[in-house]
């Protein structure tokens, strides 16, 4: 059996797009996921750093790891604001304004 050759090009898309992808906004602008991860980030964020303040209630004096839970624990809470709040494309209203 003789294999057939085929002399024609690959196929192309019949039109591609001459511009790349916008940037999405976080979270693709769905307001529930922000709201959910948001305070659910918050919520744990907060109970990390509450299990680390326990035994320094407790007249304990506070030991590295426990103030590097205490760091993550605000650092998790941070997370989520930045989530609520979604800065991304309102630190220059004037530019989005002009597209």
């Amino acid at each position: 059996m003789a294999a057939t050759t085929s002399s024609s090009p690959p196929a192309t898309p019949a039109s591609a797009p001459d511009t790349a992808p916008s940037k999405s906004q976080l979270m693709g602008g769905c307001l529930s996921c922000r709201l959910l991860s948001g305070v659910g980030l918050l919520g744990a964020g907060g109970y990390v750093y509450w299990m680390a303040r326990r035994p320094m209630k407790l007249g304990y004096y506070p030991s590295p790891g426990t103030i590097f839970q205490m760091v993550v624990g605000i650092s998790i809470a941070c997370w989520g604001m930045v989530i609520l709040v979604d800065p991304v494309g309102k630190a220059y209203p004037a530019e989005s304004k002009k597209q």
